[in-house]
């Protein structure tokens, strides 16, 4: 998922936050809120980083909030950080030109992140590029029908296709018929409903679309966006009333032999301190085996012998061993 900021883009969210997705916290937060900070930190990192916080971030974010550091600044320490802006570029290339980036690529894009570059303009720079126009044909009409598909996620009509080759042949650069595009109320409103599903669960709200899209158009980044969504009261409700999950248990757990080409479905249970089930949360933890993703819990060994089946849920860990022999 896609998911820093200039002095002004800051302003902008602070202003607009309470009229999406609740409010930010800018009070010291009481002792009764010390689980519940922890467990928001742990929600943040799964969200925005797809995995557990390192001890020295839970830490220093636990702490920092603890002693009355405003959500909204925490929220946007971390989505201006490099491995959250590592994260947008590599979806930019999988997105646009179906691969990954090499390490001068990664480098060059961060160096201009760090300068003030939005993820619209970080967008534009691929698609613009020479290697995406070969890819989608070479000539302008297939290429303004690649944005539609790649951009907007739809087919072109033939007069909006004519409409943006009129705009190349007039002078326009491919980079500024691609920021028409990344900065249409249609494609922003897309994207925006998309991090609200993936942080609050919901879809986009009227006033949110409105606020959001707006935003963007005027100059807001989209990690503000995303900072400004994480900071919310309605993430840090949703986020704080977990149970907290004190362990979790990998079902099953004793040594199981399956043959060769077959798998081994799994199970991740979690429970609270005091041992009261929460639920099944297989679907939020990740599995492997030897490290190699157990898909939809069902882990498939490709060799004979001992393996090791981890999984790992809001910083926990439980294990198995699973053995493989040979078929037949």
């Amino acid at each position: 998922m896609r998911i820093v900021r200039p002095a002004v883009a800051l302003a902008v969210v602070a202003l607009l936050l309470p009229f999406a997705a609740g409010s930010a916290a800018a009070v010291p937060l009481t002792a009764v809120d010390l689980n519940a900070t922890e467990n928001y930190v742990v929600s943040v990192y799964e969200d925005l980083f797809d995995r557990a916080p390192d001890p020295t971030g839970r830490t220093t974010w636990t702490t920092a909030l603890r002693s009355g550091t405003p959500r909204i600044a925490v929220a946007n320490a971390i989505t201006s950080s490099e491995e959250f802006r590592s994260g947008l570029i590599i979806d930019a290339y999988g997105a646009y030109l179906g691969r990954g980036p090499d390490t001068a690529g990664l480098q060059f894009w961060l160096r201009n992140m760090s300068a003030g570059m939005t993820i619209e303009q970080l967008d534009s720079g691929f698609i613009a590029s020479d290697e995406y126009w070969a890819v989608a044909g070479g000539n302008s009409a297939d290429w303004v029908r690649a944005l539609y598909a790649d951009v907007l996620g739809r087919g072109a009509g033939d007069s909006e296709v004519a409409f943006w080759q009129g705009q190349l042949n007039r002078g326009a650069t491919r980079a500024q018929v691609a920021m028409g595009f990344l900065l249409s109320t249609e494609y922003l409103s897309s994207v925006v409903d998309g991090y609200y599903w993936w942080l609050l669960g919901r879809g986009l709200d009227p006033t949110g679309r409105s606020t959001w899209v707006s935003a963007i158009q005027h100059g807001a980044r989209d990690e503000q966006i995303i900072g400004g969504i994480i900071a919310s009261d309605e993430y840090w409700a949703n986020e704080t009333s977990r149970p907290s999950v004190g362990y979790i248990l990998l079902s099953p757990s004793e040594d199981t032999g399956v043959p060769l080409g077959t798998g081994r479905s799994y199970t991740v249970l979690a429970y609270q301190p005091n041992g009261a089930l929460i639920g099944d949360v297989t679907d939020e933890a990740r599995i492997t085996w030897d490290g190699q993703p157990c898909v939809l819990g069902v882990c498939q060994p490709a060799a004979v012998g001992p393996h090791e089946v981890n999984a790992e849920h809001r910083g926990l860990n439980a294990r198995a061993t699973l053995t493989v022999v040979a078929a037949g």
